[in-house]
């Protein structure tokens, strides 16, 4: 897995490529909840470079979502695959989740 950290118009982008595992599920863990503590208003994520995520890699995002409501954070996801998007469907995440289908939708929304 590989994490980059941008910006695009002034709010953070998260991006993510390869698989979301137990392996790599700390590292994930470490990053996204330093911007959490550092109370980012809006974290867009990009999952278009994501092949594989497990629970551990949901339950990360779960927790992060959870440090952002407190000060009324927001997660964006952007760009899911099929696959994983499928992930979230099933066991209705999406529903947990704000979930858009580019990285402007997520922006603008």
């Amino acid at each position: 897995m590989k994490i980059e950290i941008s910006d695009y118009n002034g709010t953070k982008v998260f991006g993510i490529s390869g698989d979301i595992d137990m392996n790599s599920s700390p590292e994930l863990r470490r990053e996204l909840l330093d911007l959490v503590v550092r109370k980012v208003p809006v974290l867009l994520v990009d999952f278009k470079g994501v092949s594989y995520i497990d629970s551990s890699g949901i339950a990360t995002f779960v927790e992060g979502l959870k440090g952002m409501m407190p000060y009324g954070g927001r997660l964006k996801f952007f760009g899911i695959p099929q696959g994983i998007r499928e992930i979230f469907s099933f066991s209705k995440l999406d529903r947990v989740f704000e979930i858009y289908p580019s990285i402007e939708d997520a922006f603008n929304r």
